[in-house]
């Protein structure tokens, strides 16, 4: 099986891996090819680039076949997308339960 965690990873201090979205192993009778498929974010190595990688392996005694599609997207546009199109939630010091026992206790 090929391994896809080493092209996340960085030598020395700071190792980065990669989150995994999705694995799925699936096995039919006996004899018969093992699927696997997994789905994995990770960071480029310079984290200029933001990577999804899918792998499908198709693996049995007598052979291997296997492909992943690398999907990339410069982190800044991801950011910028985010920001347009997701949802926004503001938090505050004001709103924390400490900041409130305070508030609560004051006297003015």
């Amino acid at each position: 099986m090929k391994d896809m965690k080493s092209a996340y990873t960085n030598p020395g201090h700071g190792v980065v891996r990669p989150l995994i979205l999705t694995q799925r192993t699936t096995t039919g009778m006996l004899n018969a090819p093992i699927l696997f498929q997994e789905t994995c974010l990770g960071i480029a190595q310079d984290q200029s680039q933001l990577v999804m990688r899918r792998y499908f392996e198709r693996f049995s005694p007598a052979d291997s076949h296997w492909v992943e599609y690398i999907h990339s997207i410069p982190t800044s546009e991801f950011i910028q997308w985010i920001m347009t199109h997701g949802h926004l939630r503001i938090e505050c010091s004001d709103n924390t339960p400490s900041s409130q026992m305070q508030a609560a206790g004051e006297t003015h």
